[in-house]
C-alpha cells in the first residue's frame, strides 16, 4: 500500500526529532492474542507461539507481529526493501524486518481487527501446517544465516533500477 501521507502520521506521529522517521507501519493481531488462542486449533496455536519464538531469536525483537498483512511503507522504503528481498515465500515478512533493522529504520505496529475465516491461503491439515512451518523456519534460518555471514549485503537501488521496474 501506498499513500501520500507518511507512515509516522498513521501511527501518532511516532518519533520526535533525535529519531529517524518512521518508515513502515505494520498492521498487529498481537492485542488479540488470547482472542485468537481461545480460537484456534491446539495445533495452530502451538505453531503460532513457535513462530513467534523463532522470529524473536533469529530475526527481532521489536515487531510482535511479521504476519499480518497490513503493511505501509514508505515509497523509499518500498524501493530499498523491494530492490533487497530475496524470499519470496510465506516469511519473506521476516526478512523485510531485518532490512528495514539494519538499515536503522524504525517499524510502527498498529493494532487492526482480524477474525479467521475459512479459505486460508495456507492448507490447513496438519501436515500441510507441519510442512509450510518448517518451510517458514529455514526461511529465517537462512535470512539470519545469510546476513550474519554477509552472503547478502544490503544497497539502495539506483534510479535506473527503479525505472526498470
Amino acid at each position: 500500500v501506498f499513500v501520500q501521507n507518511r507512515p509516522s502520521s498513521i501511527a501518532n506521529g511516532a518519533s520526535g526529532n533525535n529519531e529517524p522517521p518512521i518508515c513502515a507501519v505494520f498492521g498487529s493481531r498481537a492485542h488479540m492474542e488470547e482472542e485468537s488462542t481461545a480460537s484456534r486449533s491446539v495445533v495452530r496455536t502451538f505453531l503460532m507461539r513457535a513462530f513467534h519464538f523463532f522470529v524473536k531469536c533469529l530475526c527481532s525483537a521489536n515487531v510482535r507481529d511479521t504476519q499480518c498483512g497490513f503493511k505501509l511503507f514508505t515509497r523509499e522504503a518500498a524501493s530499498v526493501l523491494s530492490y533487497n528481498l530475496h524470499l519470496r515465500r510465506w516469511a519473506f515478512d521476516t526478512e523485510l524486518v531485518v532490512i528495514m533493522e539494519r538499515m536503522g529504520w524504525p517499524i510502527a505496529e498498529v493494532p487492526v481487527t482480524w477474525h479467521e475465516v475459512g479459505g486460508s491461503k495456507i492448507d490447513e491439515s496438519k501436515l500441510a501446517l507441519a510442512l509450510n512451518s518448517l518451510g517458514m523456519l529455514r526461511d529465517m534460518i537462512c535470512v539470519r544465516a545469510c546476513y550474519t555471514l554477509r552472503l547478502w549485503s544490503l544497497s539502495a537501488p539506483d534510479d535506473s533500477d527503479i525505472s526498470a521496474r
